[in-house]
């Protein structure tokens, strides 16, 4: 096995490599959101993207402002619970630098990016919320997960297992996403129908890669459940990989007032794995 010893426990691992920075670049997000909340609800609104009049602060701001104390609240529940996960499997396998890289851009280069690209869906509307960064968190847990398997369990590589886990989620997004219209669109279905096997297909290959690379993968399973704490954060992680597609991409998108921006939601879960992913593997092969 090439990961750890077993001597220490998670939580006392991770409570020693914790740093006070860390815990003030966690909350900091959190803490952004809750001041731009309480803001006058016409600062807030000046700070919207909209769509026909886009403007380049606006573009970054947006992603900051809520005007619903739900949404706030699920976007706030949702980045705690995920942020947290792959911070512990940062730490816990030594990709805390790739973590800093990550949050970095995520919150300082992604809000203006996934805005400027939903201009590519012409239409008459605003846009504003976390919950495309969120998701871009979301898409970086796939990889974590797989670093973390690799480095502690010896489940790997990482090069095969991230990108199973991330098309097998695209495959569940895909189905979800469009699953309130193609009973009555052929088109849809069918599109759908093709970008699901597209996507089974791929997991598959990369599952085969992983399985030819790393024989006696049961027995490395079992030997990592009797791994009290770090057998559980695995288990915690590949639930979050696959139960979150399932809140992020509601059969039916539409709410009281607006509706749930999945365009932004898939940009954010795409580009949350694609980037990381090519920047390790490009750093691996420069180290090779």
């Amino acid at each position: 096995m090439t990961g750890e010893t077993h001597s220490a426990g998670l939580v006392e691992t991770v409570r020693q490599r914790m740093r006070f920075y860390d815990v003030a670049l966690l909350a900091s997000v959190p803490l952004v959101l809750l001041s731009v909340f309480v803001s006058p609800a016409a600062v807030r609104r000046s700070l919207v993207f909209e769509y026909t009049d886009p403007s380049f602060s606006a573009a970054f701001a947006s992603a900051f402002v809520h005007f619903d104390r739900l949404h706030l609240f699920v976007n706030l529940a949702t980045y705690t619970v995920v942020v947290s996960v792959v911070f512990a499997l940062a730490v816990a396998s030594g990709h805390r630098r790739q973590f800093y890289v990550v949050f970095l851009n995520f919150v300082l280069v992604l809000p203006a990016l996934l805005s400027y690209l939903n201009l590519s869906v012409v239409r008459s509307s605003v846009g504003f919320g976390f919950s495309g960064v969120v998701m871009a968190f979301a898409g970086y847990l796939p990889l974590s997960l797989a670093e973390y398997a690799e480095r502690r369990f010896d489940i790997g590589p990482r090069a095969a297992v991230a990108p199973v886990l991330f098309f097998l989620t695209l495959g569940i997004i895909a189905v979800l996403s469009v699953q309130s219209v193609v009973a009555e669109n052929a088109t849809v279905f069918l599109g759908t129908s093709g970008l699901v096997a597209a996507t089974l297909l791929s997991a598959l290959l990369y599952a085969v890669s992983a399985f030819n690379q790393g024989p006696g993968l049961l027995e490395k399973i079992r030997a990592a459940a009797t791994d009290s704490g770090y057998f559980e954060l695995g288990v915690v992680a590949l639930v979050l990989v696959f139960g979150l597609p399932f809140v992020a991409f509601p059969t039916d998108p539409r709410l009281t007032d607006s509706s749930v921006n999945l365009y932004v939601h898939l940009l954010g879960y795409s580009l949350g794995f694609l980037v990381p992913f090519v920047a390790a593997e490009l750093e691996v092969q420069v180290t090779d």
